[in-house]
């Protein structure tokens, strides 16, 4: 598991500093001596690096939070078939990963019980989650190779199981879910504040989404709401 903490510190000898306290320095003789100890392991049990190691580990989580396009990875290259729900995901992977289009996806699957779980998924957030292993994670890799559905989740933007009549929205760093009286449910992207419709009826708003239904052998039905995010000048 990557070690996020790391980033805090510019560099190792604030790494060494933030495990000494004020009574090493009553106590101790030096502040080498304060680091020896800490090299040795004499400190809290926290995870303690070598320099080198310290070195690598922050620029792994400097990767992390600031990729470039050479060094991202596309999980679509993985896929080698036919489905028209994937493939349509593979053409939208790379705008979306590049955040020129943000595309929702609306699944809906039976389960064993006949009942279905229904859900609206934003696309960019699920394969960023996957790519920082954060909860929940879509396994993407697996699902372009096939191996695995891609399933609503209750971590999604909106997840709703017809068994238990249960709802679950979770607003995230891209949308907030609106349920409006008049218009129903939309989603507001936070980047350019555009209000995205999932109605198939005529909507003020209609402008702000392409909507896409997709037959699939997989997964029945795959609904994608295309929005072109407006950059800030």
């Amino acid at each position: 598991m990557t070690d996020f903490s790391i980033i805090k510190f510019n560099n190792y000898q604030e790494y060494l500093h933030s495990f000494t306290t004020v009574q090493d320095f009553r106590y101790l003789p030096s502040h080498k001596t304060v680091k020896t100890l800490t090299k040795l392991g004499y400190r809290e049990h926290r995870s303690f690096y070598e320099e080198d190691e310290f070195l690598g580990v922050k620029k792994q989580v400097e990767q992390l939070l600031n990729p470039t396009v050479s060094s991202m990875v596309y999980y679509s290259q993985y896929f080698k078939g036919t489905d028209p729900a994937l493939v349509a995901l593979v053409e939208r992977e790379h705008v979306n990963v590049q955040q020129e289009i943000s595309t929702i996806i609306f699944l809906e699957i039976s389960g064993r019980s006949g009942f279905s779980k229904s859900g609206y998924i934003d696309y960019e957030a699920s394969l960023r989650n996957y790519r920082f292993k954060g909860p929940n994670a879509v396994d993407w890799k697996a699902v372009f190779e096939e191996r695995k559905m891609l399933k609503p989740q209750q971590s999604d933007i909106v997840f709703y199981d017809w068994r238990t009549r249960k709802i679950f929205s979770n607003d995230n760093d891209n949308y907030t879910v609106v349920s409006h009286p008049e218009h129903g449910l939309m989603f507001t992207h936070k980047g350019d504040h555009k209000n995205i419709p999932v109605t198939s009826k005529k909507h003020p708003f209609s402008s702000n989404v392409r909507r896409i239904m997709i037959k699939s052998p997989l997964y029945g039905y795959m609904i994608l709401y295309d929005h072109h995010v407006r950059k800030k000048t």
